[in-house]
């Protein structure tokens, strides 16, 4: 397969791409968001992009998203939009399909619930 030979300097540039179109677009926010939705936005074909996430993060595409949904909610929890929100709400506005499934990443990725981690963190 082609990703198989694809240097670390090319795997490097497609990252940046993808980390760029995410970023400016915001996609992870989009709770129907997917490998194939960022294929069609980038026009990477999606088995490069797995691979291409998959080495350049050592972890798969949706723990690569929950990730950036999780930055995404240290950022604004004390933006005055959001001090009225629930930890529900917020979890939506960051992307997440489910209180269940935020909860699930917290504690993967930060090792506390979204609502720990607003109790500790919130100004």
């Amino acid at each position: 397969m082609v990703f198989k030979t694809l240097s670390s300097k090319e795997k490097k540039k497609y990252f940046e791409k993808l980390q760029s179109i995410l970023i400016s677009r915001k996609l992870f926010l989009k709770n129907d968001f997917s490998l194939p939705k960022l294929a069609e936005e980038t026009g990477i074909q999606l088995y490069i992009i797995s691979h291409v996430v998959n080495s350049q993060t050592n972890s798969h595409f949706n723990d690569y998203v929950n990730l950036m949904r999780i930055q995404y909610f240290k950022e604004k929890i004390n933006d005055m939009e959001w001090k009225d929100l629930t930890v529900k709400k917020m979890t939506a506005a960051c992307g997440f399909k489910s209180r269940t499934t935020a909860y699930r990443a917290f504690i993967r990725h930060i090792e506390m619930t979204p609502s720990d981690y607003l109790k500790l963190n919130r100004s």
